[in-house]
């Protein structure tokens, strides 16, 4: 742990000089793999979907705030369905609409989550999403909702294609409109994600506000089991296939999140816990203050001796010396 603690250190320093290059960095990975992950998943554009496009769009979002990454993710959403049909995007356009209505125009920062939990949802671990309720609050669970939205969407449309587009399908546009929306209301694999996703980002985040020692931890635990016995019971339920390889992954790249967001960035030192009491003139407060875990970097002490020291050594051994020397003249005359 100490080691740990260490290294946070070091990588707090570094990050203090160099965050600048280092936010920019990490907007622009995270921005490639949201592209590259839409393009993958959709495709329906020939012109649109390429890697060169979206290196370039990423290249972008590295010098733009990160709200910048959703809003492009959904437009190459809305560019790719458009390639499929014209109510197919409009459909897609009118529940960003709500979105951005509903939360997003009051919370524009909170939007990276709604990508985040696109992704892994696509990707099959959406269980890595579960650390991020450490950082918010239980409102902001509904940014998850949203995000779960979007991948119901790209997979209800991914896997009715040939009945969505306008030029193969056999459809008329009311019957793909209904089509679309009922797929995707009636998605079993969707609704069970977006349910257990939900209900234990909540959890966690409620309990880890609770006045207990090591709450986030325990909300970790409790948000996991949550998260693992609903998405097995539901999928036992609902006769849905359930990839435990995947599922394995997930909880442990989201135990190792939780690690990393609990005892190395906010860990706290139970042990030096201090109940502080005063007042004013209306109130009295009694408050618990938990200091945070810190081990500062020892730097080796290097000692250097000068041009100056040698010379006043040597100085004062010749003046011993020569000393030395007279008293054992004076002794022979004597």
């Amino acid at each position: 742990m100490k080691f740990l603690l260490r290294t946070r250190t070091v990588l707090k320093t570094f990050y203090g000089k160099y965050n600048i290059y280092l936010d920019g960095l990490l907007r622009f990975v995270f921005a490639l793999l949201s592209f590259m992950t839409v393009f993958y998943y959709t495709g329906y554009n020939q012109t649109l979907t390429s890697p060169v496009i979206a290196v370039m769009l990423a290249m972008v979002c590295a010098f733009m705030p990160i709200s910048a990454i959703p809003i492009l993710t959904c437009l190459l959403i809305v560019a790719e369905f458009l390639s499929v049909s014209m109510e197919v995007a409009a459909i897609t356009v009118v529940i960003m609409v709500m979105m951005l209505l509903l939360y997003f125009i009051f919370r524009a920062g909170d939007s990276w989550m709604m990508v985040l939990t696109m992704l892994t949802c696509l990707w099959g671990i959406p269980a890595v999403c579960l650390p991020v309720a450490l950082l918010i609050a239980p409102i902001q669970v509904i940014v998850v909702v949203f995000g779960c939205v979007l991948y119901g969407l790209i997979a209800v449309v991914k896997k009715d294609v040939s009945v969505l587009s306008s030029q193969t399908g056999s459809l008329s546009l009311a019957g793909r409109v209904n089509l679309l929306l009922n797929d995707l209301v009636t998605n079993q694999r969707l609704l069970l994600v977006l349910t257990v996703l939900a209900a234990s980002m909540i959890m966690i985040a409620f309990i880890r506000r609770a006045k207990m020692d090591r709450a986030g931890t325990v909300a970790m635990i409790i948000g996991t089991i949550i998260f693992f016995v609903g998405l097995l019971l539901g999928s036992y339920t609902m006769e849905l296939t359930v990839n435990y390889y995947l599922l394995g992954i997930s909880l442990v790249i989201s135990s190792f999140a939780a690690f990393l967001i609990l005892y190395i960035f906010k860990g706290l030192d139970f042990k030096r816990t201090e109940e502080v009491q005063f007042e004013d003139d209306d109130y009295y407060y009694f408050v618990k203050a938990v200091p945070k875990t810190m081990i500062p970097v020892t730097k080796k002490k290097e000692e250097v001796i000068t041009k100056t020291k040698l010379d006043t050594f040597s100085i004062n051994t010749d003046e011993l010396f020569r000393k030395h020397r007279d008293e054992q003249k004076g002794e022979e005359n004597e």
